[in-house]
């Protein structure tokens, strides 16, 4: 078998197998020999058949089968004899089935993974941002604990401001004619929220309680195909008007949080820590970030575009699923699949990336996973899932590449605290809100 391989880009290569006649005939008699004792033909015994007849019958499946064979075989010698590291399934271009007493040839292209020499990663000059929370920042909390108690009240007489829920009717129209997905009866939607087209709610604003409107909105031109940039009439009945009524700052609302004992000021010493621990989770993140900032910016290496475009595909999905179960559907809001993946190209891009430098570096200065923050970061993670979390484990672990997620993230925390330990670190204090808003 003859191989040879063409640099034709940065990352893609041109693979041509050449395979001498001979080695084709062994392998079509191999098979021939594997055939006749598996298939039963009219007219002849088990593994009696003749071989010129099977070879006659089998053409086909024979010639694909030893296609593949070969196939795998220069790939592999590929690989062994100019040390490629394939980034994804090879995309064969030209072939012919192998057939008795002729060459086999065949081509196909792939793209190879970079080889990646970390650079900028010794002697970084980081900045830690600190937050202390201040009385400003409990306040700001406790008004956030009063709105996730509140609770909606009927008003009849009352106009819909910012906020408030209005219960509605309502049936939209395209070219005078109603789309589908464009009609509801008794929808609740609260003012502000952003769940509609944009400039739906605004117009809502102001109306009581039986009065019926008639509202224009134009769709972004990023949206389903037959809706994108068209212009769209609502007939809007609107039902109820619904008043966000917020609960007094007092050992009630600590009731409302659960709090058996200490009342409110229990309540504050609670929002007290959580704020705290927000600020230096969100102080961790932002150094987390100058880290890997810095370590994309030294090292401006090629991708493989089709590496990049899978990762973008993933992380598509995985935006949509939670979307959905957030009920939030992301084409209304214009995000078709072709803007999503869009979007998503620099963050596949760059995660990719950092997985590549953040595996070279860990080579390089010799460290490697440890089982026990293994073990320790999936306790944690389960321990979201409560009653659950013992199944959650048996999940994970029934799962090879779920447990690479969780390896992959251990060992980017380590080699991120390598670097803080071998660079310089000062630090900056900022707002809590400014700290949080940043992250």
């Amino acid at each position: 078998m003859e191989v040879t391989v063409e640099e034709t880009g940065t990352l893609e290569r041109t693979i041509r197998v050449r395979v001498e006649a001979e080695k084709v005939n062994e392998l079509l008699d191999l098979e021939l020999y594997h055939l006749a004792g598996q298939v039963k033909l009219p007219g002849f015994r088990p593994g009696k058949a003749p071989k010129k007849h099977l070879e006659t019958r089998f053409k086909e499946h024979i010639g694909r089968t030893i296609l593949e064979r070969l196939m795998q075989e220069g790939l592999q010698q590929a690989r062994a004899e100019y040390g490629l590291n394939p980034a994804d399934t090879p995309e064969v271009t030209s072939v012919q089935l192998p057939a008795r007493n002729q060459e086999a040839l065949f081509t196909f292209n792939m793209q190879i993974m970079p080889t990646v020499e970390p650079q900028g990663f010794r002697g970084m000059a980081l900045t830690r941002p600190v937050a202390e929370v201040t009385e400003a920042d409990l306040a700001s909390a406790l008004e956030k604990v009063r709105s996730r108690h509140a609770r909606f009240e009927k008003m009849p007489e009352r106009s819909a401001q910012t906020g408030d829920q209005v219960v509605l009717d309502f049936k939209g129209f395209v070219d005078n004619e109603p789309f589908e997905g464009g009609e509801a009866e008794g929808f609740v939607l609260e003012l502000g929220s952003g769940r509609f087209i944009p400039g739906f709610e605004e117009q809502l604003v102001g109306c009581a309680a039986g009065e019926k409107r008639e509202i224009t909105v134009t769709f972004p031109e990023q949206y389903v195909e037959h809706l994108a940039g068209k212009t769209a009439l609502f007939h809007c009945t609107v039902q109820e008007v619904r008043a966000r009524i917020l609960p007094e700052i007092d050992d009630a609302l600590a009731a409302l949080e659960q709090i058996q004992e200490g009342g409110l000021e229990q309540l504050k010493e609670q929002l007290r820590t959580q704020l705290q621990r927000q600020a230096d989770n969100a102080g961790k993140k932002r150094l987390n970030r100058q880290i890997h900032d810095g370590l994309v910016a030294a090292n401006p290496f090629a991708l493989p575009s089709k590496l990049v475009a899978r990762e973008a595909e993933s992380m598509v999905a995985q935006f949509k699923e939670e979307s959905q179960a957030r009920g939030v559907d992301p084409q209304m809001h214009g995000l078709t699949d072709a803007v999503l993946m869009q979007s998503f190209q620099d963050t596949a891009d760059r995660r990719l990336r950092l997985g590549l430098l953040i595996a070279a570096i860990a080579k390089e200065v010799k460290l490697s996973i440890d089982d026990a923050r293994v073990a320790a970061r999936l306790d944690t993670l389960a321990a979201n899932y409560g009653a659950q979390a013992h199944e959650f484990k048996q999940w994970v672990r029934a799962d090879e590449s779920r447990m690479d997620g969780i390896r992959g993230s251990v060992l980017e925390e380590m080699v991120n605290e390598w670097i803080l330990a071998n660079g310089t670190v000062t630090e900056e204090t900022l707002a809590l809100e400014a700290l949080l808003t940043e992250s």
